[in-house]
């Protein structure tokens, strides 16, 4: 089932990669007639863990009401998670919770102006909660860039600086992008933010983060 839902294009040709059936959706709605398919997959007993993640990653990506609720139950379990682990980049680091802050992000060409969006936010804002515990990537920024998330986005920052504890990824580095992006809708909390994380860390690649935040020599 998962073949023709998320590996097939509309011709029926194989698609080795299902992220290229996931976007040809942006350009061809008659991909959205396989949501129906695809929310049965994810509720049907003994659905593989990684075609179940392709399916919340396809109907996050699609504007799916009904997946966002997933995506907050994911965001609350976080390394508990039962996909953790299904989608790893080249270095070994899992690609779960990036490739659904880009799904999430993505949905939002289908949900603007539609009732959709108020649980799409959701989602979002429960994904940003995770930026000082989980590796993100640039995904994470991207998705969070936008008015509606920048409340959760100064509670993570600030969150994130205080913590102690030693992290499995480059947590300031994620922090100082999410906080970029802050600067961009709430630049009255984004400075005193930036201040400290500077304060906390003044590598070059943290100020390059930070520069359109608070001006920062080379």
């Amino acid at each position: 089932m998962i073949r023709q839902l998320l590996f097939e294009d509309l011709d029926g040709v194989f698609a080795p990669d299902p992220e290229t059936v996931i976007d040809a959706a942006s350009a061809d709605p008659r991909y959205l007639e396989r949501v129906p398919g695809l929310i049965a997959l994810l509720t049907a007993e003994g659905t593989e863990r990684y075609h179940c993640f392709l399916a919340v990653q396809a109907l996050a990506s699609w504007g799916c009401d009904r997946v966002y609720p997933v995506v907050v139950a994911a965001a609350e379990a976080g390394r508990r998670v039962p996909w953790l682990g299904v989608v790893r980049d080249q270095a070994g680091r899992d690609r779960t919770f990036p490739e659904l802050a880009g799904a999430v992000a993505e949905g939002r060409r289908h949900t603007s102006g539609t009732a959709a969006e108020a649980a799409r936010v959701e989602a979002l804002t429960a994904l940003v909660g995770l930026g000082d515990e989980l590796f993100f990537d640039w995904q994470l920024a991207h998705a969070a860039d936008e008015p509606a998330a920048a409340d959760a986005l100064a509670a993570t920052v600030a969150r994130g600086l205080d913590r102690v504890d030693e992290p499995d990824f480059d947590r300031v580095l994620q922090l100082a992008g999410l906080c970029a992006v802050l600067g961009r809708h709430d630049r009255e909390r984004a400075v005193p933010l930036a201040q400290r994380l500077l304060s906390a860390d003044a590598r070059l690649s943290v100020r390059i983060h930070l520069r359109e935040v608070v001006a920062i020599g080379a």
